[in-house]
């Protein structure tokens, strides 16, 4: 089925606006999702093939002439008790997961306080039915946003992803951290990081958020947050990550992370009243040469939703925590990973299982290959499971 004309077409202005305007060198990582594998270009399944070689040498050509990335997540679904058939996508989404591409321009400037500038945007798509229920386009924007490196740190203003906690658990289909929408959302405002290092074997990574508003795209699922509801608003949201982390070795390090949040969160309708929003959150993970393992523990305080989609109530706090491990043997990185979550006033209660692999195909292209068990019970009612099958899933990007 083709897209929506109206988002295609805006998919498509923005693309063509974006490779138009631009006239620098590309900037490699800056203000991009970290890489769910860690490359070796000897340690890929189809090694040095020439297919390998020709993809390589014209993603090489493509990045030094244009600063964008082309890319989608293709997802197939084989559920052995879960809801739904199996196919391309799920009942819910279906067709491919989405399309996305990447914008990167990047200046020198030579100075002494401002070292470089640049200009991110991360623009999704989709071929039909929007990502969430609570979102109106089969198009949207993750990121966009202008930043400047300079000797004091990192600067980013407009739509920026939220520092809080781990960035992500390595698989395709997430976690409950996720689904109740503590990763990979964004909002509007401005930022700061910085890494410290403070002795030879010890950095300090540092981050400072101000988020003015939401804007209005969130990855949970509906009655996860206040993006999904009429009834709430978030704003004036401040976010603080600091990750003190001991090195062993070049491979090998403990990192210990500090997360917090405090944010005003405003009635729209009637019935409702302002209240304060807070969140804190502990993590820690070890890594040691190929081998990785982590916890995390987050919990919301204020209620953010009225019929949040676990306790079906209007719960005044969420606690979320994951574990999870993974280790890398050539181009296979094996992984497992146990979140759960609990809400208060009133209660309700999920779990998730996850165990892996991802598979580096080259370079630019991976295999995810998982398990999926996930379960929902309201306070005083029956489990649900939401979710219980294998998942397949492809990202190519170049």
């Amino acid at each position: 089925m083709k897209p929506p004309r109206s988002s295609l077409r805006s998919f498509v202005i923005a693309a063509a606006l974006a490779v138009a305007s631009v006239s620098a060198v590309y900037a490699e990582g800056i203000g991009v999702d970290p890489p769910y594998t860690d490359f070796d270009s000897y340690s890929l399944l189809l090694g040095r093939s020439l297919a390998a070689r020709v993809w390589d040498d014209m993603q090489a050509r493509k990045s030094a002439a244009l600063p964008i990335t082309l890319g989608a997540w293709h997802w197939w679904r084989i559920p052995t008790g879960g809801p739904g058939a199996s196919g391309y996508g799920s009942p819910s989404l279906p067709g491919t997961y989405y399309y996305y591409l990447l914008i990167d321009p990047f200046w020198n400037t030579g100075g002494k306080f401002v070292q470089s500038v640049g200009l991110h945007a991360d623009l999704r798509l989709r071929e039909k039915n929007a990502f969430r229920n609570s979102m109106s386009s089969t198009f949207w924007p993750f990121e966009m946003y202008a930043w400047a490196s300079t000797t004091v740190g990192l600067f980013k203003v407009g739509q920026i992803r939220r520092k809080f906690g781990l960035e992500w658990d390595g698989s395709f289909y997430g976690n409950v951290l996720y689904y109740d929408g503590f990763k990979l959302n964004s909002d509007i405002g401005v930022s700061w990081e910085r890494t410290f290092w403070i002795k030879p074997k010890f950095s300090l990574e540092s981050h400072a958020q101000f988020f003015f508003r939401e804007d209005g795209i969130s990855p949970g699922l509906t009655g996860a947050d206040t993006e999904s509801t009429t009834a709430f608003r978030l704003q004036n949201q401040a976010v603080v990550r600091v990750v003190p982390t001991w090195w062993f070795s070049p491979t090998s390090s403990l990192a210990l992370g500090f997360s917090g949040s405090f944010g005003q969160v405003k009635a729209q309708s009637a019935g409702y009243h302002n209240h304060a929003l807070t969140v804190w959150g502990i993590d820690l993970t070890y890594t040691r040469g190929k081998f990785k393992t982590f916890a995390e523990v987050l919990q919301r305080n204020g209620a953010i939703n009225p019929v949040h989609y676990v306790s079906g109530g209007m719960s005044t706090r969420t606690t979320d925590f994951i574990v999870g491990a993974s280790y890398v043997t050539g181009p296979v990185t094996w992984r497992v990973a146990y979140s759960a979550g609990y809400d208060s006033h009133p209660g309700g209660k999920q779990f998730m299982f996850v165990p892996g692999v991802t598979i580096a195909m080259t370079k630019n292209i991976d295999l995810y290959l998982e398990y999926v068990k996930w379960s929902v019970q309201a306070g005083g009612s029956s489990a649900v499971t939401y979710e219980n099958g294998f998942q397949a899933a492809i990202n190519w990007r170049f």
